[in-house]
């Protein structure tokens, strides 16, 4: 037979109490329905699962069994209940950030600190994703923190902070002589980049259309690892200067264009998204990442 939850309920109650009609006064049910329940479940089991006396309801062996593990089935069914009400009120769940390898993650640290304070039922998860805003759409991550940008519906951008584009260059390179760099002075160039070069807005924005050729091109995706390349001599890159962390030594940095190419980091999250600790993780980056700006449905300028 296919057991259902308020058989499982009708026989812990009754176990627990003794009593039928104490049982029926707990289930809120009638003593006679209580009773005719019983004997439908006793019936359809082919077993006597209370030995009824004049003082009290006595479960068999057979009630036992049942009543222990209703006991177990029914605590789960509970804990279940409450941890779904939590989801429901957004006291427990998980939020899940991603990165732009390329944006500088020394504030991680404390904003896991804070959000854990803040949120201590929330798990956080620090995630890789091949394409950060098609992950966002996808429902794959809850905030993605990006500086190029495109238009996409459904999306809101909250502001961080400000980051520029520079070429670094190793000592003596001959580029080191111009006050700063062009697109097209990329041309003959050993690049080190830490896109896969087709896929980049450098590529697709001023390479591809001016038809400009690198001499060479390594795709490294460790930033540290580009920066002591560079330091070696290997080539030239192009990166945020705060990746740079303030140390210049053995480099040459150069701005991109006359008037430097200026950007800011965005945090953006799905424009329906209402969960409490998503708002709070917000609200943790703008005061921890600089310069506090509203969510807008605007799109900012994208940088290369």
């Amino acid at each position: 037979m296919r057991l259902e939850m308020k058989h499982l309920r009708l026989v812990r109650s009754i176990s627990q109490t003794g009593n039928l009609t104490r049982a029926a006064e707990a289930l809120f049910i009638s003593q006679p329905a209580l009773s005719k329940q019983l004997a439908e479940l006793e019936e359809r089991l082919g077993l006597a699962l209370f030995q009824r006396t004049q003082k009290a309801m006595l479960p068999t062996e057979a009630g036992l069994a049942f009543d222990d593990h209703a006991q177990r089935i029914l605590g789960d069914v509970a804990v279940l209940e409450e941890h779904l009400e939590r989801f429901a009120r957004g006291d427990s769940g998980r939020l899940r950030l991603a990165i732009d390898r390329m944006h500088l993650s020394d504030w991680l640290a404390d904003f896991l600190q804070e959000f854990r304070r803040r949120f201590p039922q929330i798990e956080v998860q620090v995630k890789q994703v091949p394409n950060l805003l098609d992950s966002l759409l996808a429902h794959d991550c809850d905030i993605a923190i990006l500086g190029e940008t495109s238009a996409a519906s459904g999306v809101n951008w909250l502001a961080l902070n400000r980051d520029e584009i520079v070429a670094i260059l190793p000592p003596n390179h001959a580029l080191g002589t111009k006050p700063w760099l062009e697109a097209s002075d990329l041309a003959g160039a050993d690049l080190l980049y830490h896109f896969k070069l087709e896929q980049s807005l450098l590529y697709r924005r001023y390479l591809h259309p001016q038809r400009i050729e690198l001499g060479s091109l390594q795709h490294i995706q460790d930033i540290a690892t580009i920066i002591a390349l560079v330091r070696a001599g290997l080539g030239i890159s192009l990166l945020p200067r705060r990746q740079l962390q303030g140390d210049e030594s053995g480099l040459l940095v150069r701005p991109v264009g006359a008037s430097g190419m200026a950007f800011r980091w965005q945090a953006a999250v799905a424009s329906d998204e209402r969960r409490p600790f998503v708002q709070g993780a917000l609200q943790l980056l703008q005061a921890q990442l600089y310069q506090p700006a509203g969510l807008t449905s605007a799109v900012p300028p994208a940088n290369p």
